[in-house]
Order: C-alpha cells, then structure tokens, then sequence
C-alpha cells in the first residue's frame, strides 16, 4: 500500500526519528514520503499546521492510499477534529495506519470499521485529557509558589525556569505518571537520564508545594 509519514512533536528539542523508523520498518506499506512537523497539537488546529496540510496536498496529488502516525492525537488537537479528518480522508478511499494501536482505519471492505472508530474517539479523548491535565498541574504549582511569594520565573544563573522546562518535556511526565522505567522512556522520547531525573524531581517539588 503506497503510503506517507505524518510525525508531529510538541517542541523543537524533541526528535520524530524513533516514529519514521518504527513506521518505516512495517512490510505492508510502501512509504513514499515522510512529513516531519515540530508544533504544539493541543493548540494549533489542523488548518494551521503547515506540514499536515502539505501532507494532505500530497496525497491528494499522488494517489497516496494510506498516511501513517504514531498514535491518533497527532492528528488533530481534540476528538471532533480527528473523526472530521478521518471523516474527509475516507471520502478520497485514504486509510489511516496507526501505529500504537496497530490498526488500519477507513481501509477499503474493513468489517470492523465501528468499532475501531469507537477506539479512536477514546484515544483522542484521552490524549486530550492527559494533556490538559499535565497543563494544570503546571499552572497550579505557579500558583501554589506565588501565593507562598516564592520565585515563579528564571532564576539568576540558570538556562530557564522550572516551568518553561516541564513545559517542554510533556511527553516524559506522560510516561512517567503510567509508570513507565526510565530505560523504556529514554528509547520513547530520545532523551539523556538527566533529563528524566529533572523531570520527575520538578514534578515532585511542585506536587508538594
């Protein structure tokens, strides 16, 4: 199945490379191309993504059959945005691979299509949840320092501020809150163990503040 890559993270530090090289290793499709955007996908709407709409241009060009990502909420930044687009590729006969959940939707003669449908709506939703929560969390610990009149911004000396960092590395306090080891995270985010120390110590602080 002649397919593209569509691979998204959140900041500039973070690398697509672990998903193009995982997706690019499935016999089953013939990828053609790899779309790589560097973006936050919880506030920026499919329209305003570049790369996607590149993507999606290319594969209206090219008789693309399939376009692959890692899991559904790169795709769009809430539930209503994914299934509109899932919606819109399955009028062009584009099936959507995904990878976490080893699934292929709108593919042709697909006897399962609800069901997977009712998958990817839960992902969507919990993608979403997870993001908004890890957001909180990070807002509420500002709170939580400034009503103690403890420093919420760069310290003297130091790169950047506690929060600005947390900000950054959504991605580990996700794995980290489903108890992923630091091995398994480092390989899933292509991160140092310092990183993942700093991460959790923040985090740690915040929470007992």
């Amino acid at each position: 199945m002649k397919a593209i890559l569509y691979t998204r993270v959140s900041n500039k530090d973070q690398s697509t490379l672990r998903q193009v090289n995982d997706m690019k290793s499935i016999g089953e499709f013939e990828v053609v191309k790899v779309f790589s955007e560097k973006i936050s996908g919880f506030s920026v709407s499919v329209s305003e993504r570049p790369i996607l709409q590149k993507a999606l241009s290319y594969v209206d060009a090219n008789g693309i059959e399939c376009i692959m990502v890692s899991e559904i909420s790169r795709l769009g930044r809430n539930t209503h945005e994914v299934l509109g687009l899932i919606e819109e590729l399955k009028k062009k006969s584009v099936a959507i691979y995904i990878h976490n959940l080893g699934t292929t939707i709108n593919r042709t003669g697909s006897s399962s299509e609800i069901f997977t449908k009712l998958i990817v709506t839960i992902m969507a939703d919990l993608a979403r949840l997870e993001s908004e929560q890890m957001s909180y969390r990070i807002k509420s610990g500002i709170r939580s320092r400034k009503a103690m009149g403890l420093a919420t911004g760069r310290k003297v000396g130091s790169k950047e501020s506690v929060d600005k960092f947390l900000s950054k590395h959504l991605d580990i306090q996700k794995y980290l809150s489903k108890g992923y080891s630091s091995r398994e995270i480092q390989k899933l985010c292509r991160c140092s163990p310092n990183t993942i120390k700093k991460v959790k110590d923040f985090s740690r602080k915040l929470k007992n503040l």
